[in-house]
């Protein structure tokens, strides 16, 4: 029932909406002379004053002139059909007799013709965005939702209306003393709801919201008054309405501005950002270009201008809403920021260029701000443009090595393919050849510790190369690592090693021409890339010399780095093995399907063609079996399921199908609990690279395995009767059958084993594991 009610009571409002704006489109249809007319005692039909957006205002009509004719007939009192409310003339055409003469003015002259982009298509724009918008909220069906669906429709009436109430019609200024009121005070209730509902604040300023909702009921009675009454106020109720306006509009913004310093190191902070930021783009050129200015009698920009920035209304509110995503509004505001001190001084010599030719009208400095205002806001929003067409088209636009983007871009692609420290100086030096075109390129190292220089020239003749003493001193007291200058090279620090740093130094261009700020800023950005590889490919290098150097045997650190390089090994076959099941995996799956329907939806197909598609849909199975199984060797699912018993018992029944010896196994009172699956996983894969060792290398015949838990240790003997090696061989890196890896696992679960074997009498293994951690 109640939704029942709140549909009916959308449609009478949706209904109102439409009807009133099916108004404003007939009052805007209609030919507006802009002629107020009155009746003299000969019951002539007079000029009393002409409106300032009428066509008339633009002709030799003035106050006093006699109208004989509107459109081709007489008018007098009686023939009053093209008199509206309030004596508005509207009329294409009208001929007027001054002192004797009848002279015949049409609305088609060029001075005279309407725009009808700002008066109508703009408007009707305008309210087609807020009209779809409103229809989304609607669904919302809260009470945010409904303020902010009147907060729209009463801003798309008030614009609309705007274009008819400044003809003077009755009806269009009705709706506008409602609308434009109700506008501000919807809006005010729609922040408090909305914050309510988010949690932003507790509760409403009730009585705030009553006091202004007392006011603006007040503003509408006075400005009604004022209508039927004959002006009985004055210009008062036109200055009221708008400073009734601007008082909400600037007391909705600093509520946010408020709002936002109390919450800005909350999760807040973006979205209170972009309400505050609407509204300061919506009204802000409206308040401060338009309404004070009008209030103070100051020069003011034309209502049609500044409603433009009304858009973002509907499209703020409609990207916040339907997509529920914030784009980095930080960043809009500092590149507002930026491009507003770029924009500014271009604006205001172009402003005073236009304004000096095309304006020679008294209201210089009116005419100064439209123009200023109107290209300074282009100014911006191309340099938004050009920024957003330099990056999506980057790869097209700029062919040229020179450009900064593309060639970095091509220079970090190829930098991650950088393997050691001489590859990457030589093919540094090759792009600063490249882009650059310098006449030489040298590497200088300096070692702070003795004070010694030592430079090896890379490119170009080396007879050319000198470094003179004021270079030298740049070098030995740059802390900073920056770009330096001197006599046309540059220097700057490619990488720093304890006490030594090293420079790369590029004189001065082939061409005889200095580097320009592009050049400069392209070789500071890839020495900055570089430098990081630099750094990387250094750490790597004595990473593994350090481990090289490393026996595991006596080094104290040696079984927490084992222990964290089979971590890391286990995490990457993890990883592997997700990447095998949910792309390889699943591709044959689907596949393996479509081929199957194929078949059972084909069965009259020719013999031999069907028994080839059934040999590849048994192969695909074979296939998805050996990835699975893959997928499980690398990550056992089921020692995280069922733990390490039941693993086991899996592994050891998917290797007796596949191997050629025969395996027994007892685990005997083994429990499943363990401190951390890491110790689980080293036990797995210990007695699985013993299973794997036998089936590629031992050519045994007969392997046992046996596992028992005793006095908190695991014991695990493995036997088989296999060729046997000679134990030295253990010792021995990559000697290919795993074992020397099987005992630098159970190292680093502080384990202990002991492998006996010789030529031709198998392999025995016997390993003492403890439960728990020390």
């Amino acid at each position: 029932m109640i939704l029942k009610k709140r549909k009916f009571i959308a449609l009478i409002i949706l209904g109102l909406y439409l009807a009133l704006h099916t108004y404003l489109i007939t009052v805007m249809s209609q030919p507006y002379s802009g002629v107020i007319i009155s009746i003299d005692s000969d019951e002539n039909i007079i000029v009393e004053r002409i409106h300032n957006s009428g066509w008339a205002k633009h002709t030799n009509i003035t106050k006093g002139d006699i109208i004989k004719e509107a459109d081709g007939k007489t008018i007098g009192k009686q023939q009053n059909f093209f008199i509206q409310k309030h004596r508005i003339l509207y009329a294409e055409k009208i001929s007027i007799e001054n002192n004797g003469k009848v002279l015949n003015y049409h609305a088609a002259d060029p001075v005279g013709n309407t725009n009808s982009l700002l008066e109508v298509h703009i408007p009707w724009i305008f309210t087609i965005l807020t009209l779809m918008l409103s229809i989304f909220i609607y669904q919302k069906n809260n009470s945010s939702a409904n303020y902010l669906i009147g907060f729209l429709m009463a801003a798309s009436l008030s614009l609309f209306t705007s274009r008819s109430s400044g003809r003077d019609d009755f009806g269009a200024e009705i709706i506008l003393a409602f609308s434009f009121q109700l506008g501000a005070l919807f809006l005010l209730y729609f922040l408090y709801s909305i914050f309510e509902e988010k949690g932003i604040i507790k509760r409403k300023a009730v009585t705030l919201l009553r006091i202004d909702t007392i006011f603006g009921i007040t503003v509408i009675t006075i400005k009604l008054l004022n209508l039927f009454f004959k002006n009985i106020f004055g210009s008062f109720p036109a200055t009221l309405m708008l400073f009734y306006f601007c008082l909400n509009i600037l007391y909705a913004v600093g509520f946010l501005i408020y709002m936002y310093i109390k919450k800005r190191d909350s999760h807040y902070e973006p979205f209170l950002k972009w309400m505050l930021l609407i509204k300061i783009i919506a009204f802000g050129p409206f308040i401060f270009l338009h309404a004070i200015p009008f209030i103070l009698g100051l020069p003011y920009l034309d209502d049609k201008i500044v409603a433009l920035f009304l858009f973002s209304i509907p499209l703020g509110y409609s990207y916040l809403i339907i997509t529920r995503q914030l784009l980095d509004i930080n960043f809009i505001v500092n590149r507002i920021r930026y491009y507003t001190v770029l924009s500014l001084l271009p604006t205001i010599l172009l402003s005073l260029i236009v304004n000096i030719i095309v304006s020679q009208e008294n209201d210089y400095f009116a005419r100064f701000m439209q123009i200023f205002f109107l290209i300074f806001i282009l100014n911006i929003l191309f340099l938004f443009i050009k920024e957003k067409i330099d990056f999506s088209f980057r790869d097209r636009l700029f062919q040229d090595k020179t450009n900064i983007t593309q060639s970095i871009d091509q220079f970090a692609e190829k930098l991650s393919s950088m393997m050691k420290a001489d590859e990457l100086e030589t093919f540094l030096v090759n792009e600063i050849n490249s882009v650059l075109n310098p006449s030489i390129v040298a590497m200088i190292e300096y070692d702070n510790k003795t004070s010694t220089y030592t430079s090896k020239v890379v490119y170009g003749e080396k007879d050319q190369f000198i470094l003179d003493k004021k270079e030298k001193w740049i070098i030995q007291y740059d802390s900073k690592g920056k770009l330096l200058e001197h006599k046309g090279a540059l220097i700057i620090r490619l990488y720093k090693n304890n006490e030594k740093k090293t420079y790369i130094w590029v004189g001065h261009k082939k061409n005889s021409t200095t580097f320009n700020l592009n050049e400069k800023n392209w070789i500071i950005t890839i020495i900055k890339y570089s430098r990081l590889a630099y750094e990387n490919l250094h750490a790597v290098s004595s990473l593994v010399s350090s481990i090289e150097k490393q026996t595991f045997e006596n080094h104290p650190d040696s079984v927490s780095l084992s222990r964290l390089l089979f971590q890391l090994a286990e995490k990457e076959r993890r990883r592997l093995a997700s990447d095998l099941h949910d792309s390889a995996l699943q591709d044959q799956i689907v596949w393996y399907r479509k081929l199957e329907t194929f078949i059972n939806e084909n069965e009259s197909l020719p013999l031999e063609p069907m028994e080839q598609l059934v040999k590849i849909k048994n192969g695909m199975v074979d296939v998805i079996k050996q990835i699975r199984s893959t997928c499980n060797e690398l990550r056992p699912n089921l020692l995280l399921e069922s733990g390490l018993v039941k693993s086991l018992e899996e592994l050891f029944s998917q290797l007796q199908m596949r191997v050629k010896y025969n395996l027994e196994y007892d685990l005997d009172n083994i429990s499943d609990t363990f401190d951390d699956y890491n110790k689980a996983i080293s036990i797995y894969r210990i007695i699985q690279e013993l299973l794997n060792n036998a089936d590629k290398h031992s050519e045994a015949t007969h392997v046992s395995v046996n596992m028992w838990e005793e006095n908190e240790m695991i014991y695990i003997d493995y036997c088989d009767n296999g060729k046997g090696f000679s134990p030295q061989i253990l010792h021995k890196k990559g000697n290919g059958m795993g074992l020397s890896g099987v005992r630098e696992r159970i190292s680093s679960i502080n384990g202990e084993a002991e492998f006996i074997s010789a030529e031709g009498k198998g392999l025995q293994v016997y390993i003492t594991l403890p439960r728990w951690e020390n």
